[in-house]
C-alpha cells in the first residue's frame, strides 16, 4: 500500500475544497472563480504553497453562510435596513435593493458585515458588534 506524505494529504485536501467551492460558484468573483480553477489544473502531484493554502483559507471563511444575527433574521434586517436605505450611500441602497431583489434569507459573511453595520449606524438597531465565527479551512465541509 503507497505511503502519502502529509504535503500530499493536503494537496489532495486543497483540490477537493477547491471543486467543493466552485460547485456554487456564483458568489465568487470572476478573478477568485480563475484562481480556484487554475489550481485545479495544476499537475496532480503538485503540492500547494502556504500562501496557497493561506488564500483557500480567506475564501472558504468568506463563504461561510450566516441566517442570523443577535437574534435578528436576515429578513429581519432586511426589513430594518429597507426602512432606512434612502439615509445611507448609493452603495448601501444597491446593496439593500440586491438583497431585497434576490429576497435573501441568508448572506456570506461580507454581506452580513455590510447589514449588520448598516443596521447598527443607520437604522439604530441594537445589534451586538459583528465579530462571527466563521468556517475554517480545516473544518469539514
Amino acid at each position: 500500500m503507497p505511503q502519502f506524505s502529509k504535503a500530499r494529504v493536503r494537496a489532495d485536501q486543497f483540490r477537493l475544497r477547491a471543486a467543493e467551492i466552485l460547485k456554487d460558484r456564483n458568489w465568487l468573483d470572476e478573478g477568485v472563480r480563475h484562481w480556484l480553477e487554475k489550481q485545479l489544473l495544476r499537475e496532480p502531484d503538485y503540492i500547494f504553497t502556504e500562501n496557497e493554502h493561506a488564500a483557500l483559507a480567506r475564501i472558504i471563511a468568506a463563504g461561510t453562510l450566516f441566517h442570523s444575527w443577535d437574534g435578528y433574521s436576515v429578513p429581519d434586517l432586511r426589513r430594518a435596513a429597507r426602512r432606512y436605505r434612502a439615509d445611507g450611500d448609493y452603495e448601501d441602497e444597491r446593496f439593500i435593493d440586491e438583497l431585497e431583489a434576490r429576497n435573501a434569507t441568508y448572506v456570506r459573511l461580507g454581506e452580513m458585515n455590510h447589514l449588520v453595520g448598516f443596521c447598527r449606524n443607520i437604522a439604530g438597531l441594537p445589534l451586538a458588534p459583528f465579530e462571527p465565527e466563521v468556517a475554517r479551512y480545516d473544518d469539514r465541509p
